[in-house]
């Protein structure tokens, strides 16, 4: 068998390889472009959840001046005599 014989067997041998490994890469392509689409809908969920937290130490701050205040109306009345 000549050179030039066995180069065009090889070539002839390595076109159903490669259309294998498109295929192959279009069943691998789908799936990953499906579980990308996922992620970005998990990650605008995220964020769109960080949006609702932004004010979070302003109601902390709140939370804190709110449970404070009884302690300090009882300490005023107290003061005045009232109690």
């Amino acid at each position: 068998m000549s050179g030039k014989r066995a180069a065009w067997i090889g070539l002839a041998a390595g076109v159903p390889v490669l259309g294998l490994v498109v295929a192959l890469f279009d069943r691998v392509i789908g799936p990953a472009g499906e579980i990308d689409r996922y992620a970005q809908d998990i990650l605008d969920a995220g964020l769109a959840i960080s949006e609702n937290l932004k004010g979070l130490e302003q109601l902390e701050q709140t939370h804190a001046l709110a449970t404070a205040v009884p302690d300090l109306a009882v300490a005023y009345l107290h003061k005045l005599g009232a109690v």
